[in-house]
């Protein structure tokens, strides 16, 4: 008995330490993060237990007993991020959730039935579901193409009125209310009714009855105790009687909804109030600001859905609102690690003109855990479209480029200057706009800038301040991203030019008549690009040059060869079609790459126009290739690729939103440092990869049990190992103390690590 107690104790204390580092520990690795702004939201619902609530970027619940939000999409077995409308079915406990696209999930005791048929029927023009009333078992869905029932207990649809407009003609139907009789449906047309009685067939469009005409049109309706209320030609009217009358004598009135929630009618006015009309039609209202949608819920409360402040509840001194945290915008155009963060640079290119698209949400940063985003700041304040950055850490600046407002100069996180044409030697293009496309710190602390498009296109910018301007050979102009090797030598993208890429060297010398440059294009003897289109490129640790364009990639074995034989060629990395078989094609193909990652086990990240595609460091084999499909990413179109220094969590950019991966290898240390290890413990629940953490490249680690038997082995990525939790015969280990031993590749260094499981 006092053995086990003694073990008892051990077991405690180690779970105790281990707990405790967990505290600060990432997310598990093949695990996904979703990372969007909540903050502008479309529709609520409520439920018995949350609130539901469609942001314009996803999708999140409120727990309506201890106010905490989470957030729903594919990771927890939802269908999508852009939710159109949402609502709730008292009768059958069902929420109804309508996606852009058309798709529709049925949420009833935690599991989620899906309903594609909207989303595969063969229509001519949009697929769009503006509104869904439920009545009893009966969704009534109302769309860009008619009206739609769906029988949510069945999940099949029932009926459909298509060609109910003039002459048989598709009308937009946006929004439905039905009484003991009739159906009633806000149309492009105005307010139109249709008899339910037995013997009326609503699929002739003869059978509708155009109540209320309109010149613009009506987009909302509701029946509430014999009397009918509805948005026409922003204005508010009722219904009474068989007469139409003005409910109210506002003018151009912006309408955010008409429901009865409660037995309560709400009608929300933007940026005036919130009506809340009771049986006895007695009227109360609530003076609001911006709003997309009011709500009552059960215990008498108003709730309303804001598009800066999330889901707010109206409160008699303040309103309160509730959203996950997130980043400002879905945006990303770079990332880049400083300060310990993730950097988001969050601006735009127009990618036709290359001019501003004057996207003011600037950057964002995330340290693992939450977002925080750019401060309200007087330096900031003219500043739109930042794209690029740099990060010099011994002096702790971060310069950050806009696209068309010159450069950002940022001290240890806080905004400092900007520097333009006005107090710079930086130039404005034709219109004034001072565009930044390209920075990169060398290895004696200059910052240099590309100056898209004028005269002196490449800026160097000494740690004591001093400009020194370089026009490069070719008459080039159009400078972009600045990558710079071991040598200093300058690599530089030329976007809308005759040229893919340039290297350019200045010797490391003041003297420019020894500077040199060399363009590479798509002739032999020139580069051998596959296209002049290049809109990324990065070197692997081996120092080869990878190169992405719109049709496909390619790679330069010694790239330096560009400065000395000449022979700088791109080759192609030629793969077999199918296993055994001499059939060969491209790696990726002709696939648009977008962006190139290198990570720390030194493997390839393509963000492509199909997704994302992991490489391993030979440079041939496919490790991972992820699309919407199978994974949780919002778009196919993958634009940049970013890497969390201290975790080796991979952020996806893509034109929806961004989305994260936790990889399995991250860089390696000089030196093997003090262990982390996580998950620790090891809980019976958890089944996929524990993360061994600081470890220099290609460590060896041996797993054995408390008496030195050893249960499993592996090496390295970078400075990351995993173990699948599997015993060398496939099996779990049983619930004990294993020892991590790490061994740095010449045997020089060790470090042991303790891993607790629970089975």
């Amino acid at each position: 008995m006092q053995a086990v107690k003694s073990i008892t104790s051990i077991i405690f204390s180690i779970c105790c330490g281990l707990f405790a580092d967990a505290q600060n520990a990432p997310v598990p690795v093949g695990n996904w993060r979703i990372h969007l702004p909540y903050h502008d939201v479309r529709a609520i619902a409520e439920t018995p237990e949350k609130i539901y609530c469609a942001a314009r970027h996803g999708m999140f619940t409120l727990n309506k007993t201890d106010m905490s939000t989470e957030r729903l999409s594919p990771i927890n077995g939802f269908g999508g991020y852009k939710v159109q409308a949402i609502k709730y079915g008292e009768e059958t406990q069902t929420l109804v959730i309508v996606y852009e696209d058309g798709k529709i999930e049925l949420l009833r005791n935690n599991t989620i039935t899906r309903n594609d048929d909207i989303y595969r029927k063969t229509i001519v023009g949009a697929k769009t579901i503006y509104h869904i009333n439920i009545v009893k078992d009966i969704a009534y869905l109302s769309t860009s193409f008619g009206l739609m029932e769906l029988d949510i207990v069945k999940n099949e649809m029932r009926n459909s009125y298509q060609y109910i407009g003039p002459n048989g003609t598709t009308i937009d139907v946006y929004s439905s209310s039905k009484d003991n009789d009739s159906i009633y449906i806000s149309t492009s047309k105005g307010v139109m009714s249709g008899s339910t009685a037995e013997g009326v067939n609503l699929y002739f469009f003869s059978n509708w009855y155009l109540s209320k005409p309109a010149s613009i049109g009506s987009r909302h309706i509701a029946s509430f105790h014999q009397k009918l209320y509805a948005e026409i030609d922003s204005q508010l009217y009722v219904k009474e009687n068989n007469t139409w009358k003005l409910f109210r004598n506002y003018q151009k009135l912006t309408v955010t909804n008409i429901d009865i929630n409660h037995n309560e009618l709400l009608i929300g006015l933007y940026g005036r109030h919130i009506y809340r009309i009771k049986e006895d039609h007695t009227i109360d209202s609530v003076t609001i600001g911006i709003l997309n949608q009011c709500m009552l819920d059960g215990q008498g409360k108003v709730w309303y859905a804001s598009p800066i402040a999330g889901l707010v509840v109206k409160d008699a001194n303040n309103d309160v609102g509730f959203f996950p945290n997130g980043p400002r915008s879905n945006t990303s155009h770079q990332f880049i690690n400083a300060y310990g963060n993730l950097w988001v640079m969050a601006g735009s290119i127009s990618p036709g003109t290359y001019n501003p698209t004057f996207n003011w949400s600037r950057y964002y940063h995330f340290n693992n855990f939450e977002w925080t985003n750019s401060p309200v700041h007087p330096v900031l304040d003219p500043v739109f479209d930042m794209t690029v950055a740099s990060y010099q850490k011994q002096n702790g600046r971060l310069y950050i480029g806009s696209h068309g407002a010159g450069l950002v100069q940022l001290n240890n996180g806080v905004p400092a200057k900007v520097f333009d044409k006005s107090n710079s030697r930086l130039q404005g293009r034709l219109g004034g706009y001072t565009y930044i496309t390209g920075l990169a710190t060398d290895s004696r602390n200059n910052l240099w800038v590309s100056n898209w498009d004028v005269d002196t296109s490449l800026f160097q910018i000494s740690p004591n301040g001093t400009w020194t301007g370089y026009k490069l050979p070719y008459e080039i102009r159009q400078t972009g991203k600045i990558l710079i090797d071991s040598r200093n030598n300058k690599w530089i993208l030329t976007p809308k030019s005759n040229y893919g890429l340039i290297a350019f060297t200045d010797n490391n010398t003041p003297d420019k008549s020894d500077d040199t440059g060399v363009a590479f294009n798509t002739a032999k003897g020139t580069g051998n690009l596959p296209s002049t289109a290049v809109n990324d490129f990065a070197f692997t640790k081996s120092g080869e040059l990878l190169v992405g364009t719109d049709q496909g990639y390619c790679k330069v074995r010694s790239p330096n060869n560009a400065f000395r034989t000449g022979n700088y060629d791109c080759e192609r990395v030629i793969v077999s079609v199918e296993a055994n078989s001499n059939l060969g094609g491209y790696l990726l193909g002709s696939e648009v790459i977008y962006c190139i990652t290198v990570d720390g086990a030194d493997r390839r990240w393509f963000g492509t126009n199909n997704g994302a595609w992991l490489i391993d460091s030979d440079g041939e084999t496919i490790l991972r290739h992820f699309t919407t499909d199978n994974s949780p990413l919002m778009s196919n179109n993958v634009h940049a690729i970013g890497i969390m220094e201290s975790t080796g969590e991979v952020f996806f950019g893509t034109e929806q939103g961004i989305v994260s991966y936790r990889s399995d290898a991250m860089p390696p240390g000089k030196n093997i440092e003090k262990l982390t290890i996580f998950p620790n413990p090891v809980r019976p629940e958890f089944d996929g990869d524990i993360a061994i953490t600081g470890l220099t490249d290609n460590s060896l680690v041996k797993i054995t049990d408390i008496n030195g038997a050893l249960v499993y082995q592996t090496f390295s990525n970078g400075g990351m190992a995993t173990w699948n939790c599997r015993t060398f015969d496939g099996t779990r280990p049983a619930t004990g103390v294993y020892l991590a031993f790490c061994i740095n590749p010449d045997g020089t260094e060790t470090e042991v690590g303790k891993i607790l499981f629970i089975r």
